[in-house]
């Protein structure tokens, strides 16, 4: 990689950490492009043109901040996932804690349910970007599981093979978190944390038939005991 492009992307990278940490303070709805523009360079600020260098628009900027946090997140999962020693309640254990930083990173920049409801509608390449950088990696830690015993096979797991799977518990998963957080009451953050997770946990358990333990990362936050 050429100088000229690393510090192109190092740059970049330096508009999108800036943002990251005003959308956590004001949300992105609260937040205009002077705010993000006034906080570089450590508070010195840039010119308007610097910035239309790098981003189209402001929706380019946060479709920028979130995909580079999903991908972060999302190398988490694969850790986990790539693991041969961890069951499949270790798995999600472990799992657990960069999903729940995903809902929480959504809910500080979308900070009105309405704001995170409508941009994942409308984003959706955003979350199957992050789905597809897993896939593969769920798809072989459901044959390890099968195959040790460590999952049931069901009439399910014999009817369709486990790439089909894997993309349906992770769409299933994506569903019951970008729809669920829309009828929840926004001002209640650790309880969203817990509901969304429960709720996915529990739906997880009916498809998979296997009782799936909410895992610590989310009980924990307020002592919540729960068995799906």
């Amino acid at each position: 990689m050429s100088e000229r492009k690393t510090m192109r992307e190092d740059r970049r990278q330096e508009f999108v950490d800036t943002a990251l940490q005003v959308f956590e303070r004001q949300g992105a709805a609260n937040t205009s492009l002077r705010d993000v523009i006034g906080a570089m360079n450590d508070g010195r600020g840039v010119g308007m043109s610097v910035f239309y260098y790098y981003f189209e628009s402001k929706d380019d900027l946060v479709n920028a901040c979130l995909t580079s946090y999903f991908d972060r997140n999302a190398r988490e999962v694969i850790t986990v996932l790539d693991n041969p020693s961890l069951d499949v309640q270790e798995a999600l254990d472990g799992i657990a804690v960069p999903l729940v930083d995903v809902i929480r990173k959504l809910y500080e920049i979308f900070a009105e349910k309405e704001n995170w409801y409508n941009y994942l509608g409308t984003n959706l390449n955003l979350v199957n970007g992050f789905l597809s950088m897993i896939i593969t990696h769920l798809t072989h830690a459901l044959d390890r599981w099968l195959e040790q015993g460590d999952l049931p096979r069901t009439r399910l797991t014999d009817a369709i093979d486990t790439t089909t799977l894997a993309w349906l518990l992770a769409n299933v998963t994506a569903s019951v978190i970008s729809n669920g957080k829309a009828a929840l009451d926004p001002s209640e953050k650790y309880e969203t944390h817990t509901a969304l997770l429960t709720e996915t946990v529990a739906v997880l358990s009916q498809l998979l038939d296997y009782p799936l333990e909410v895992p610590r990362a989310v009980t924990s936050v307020r002592g919540m005991t729960a068995r799906c």
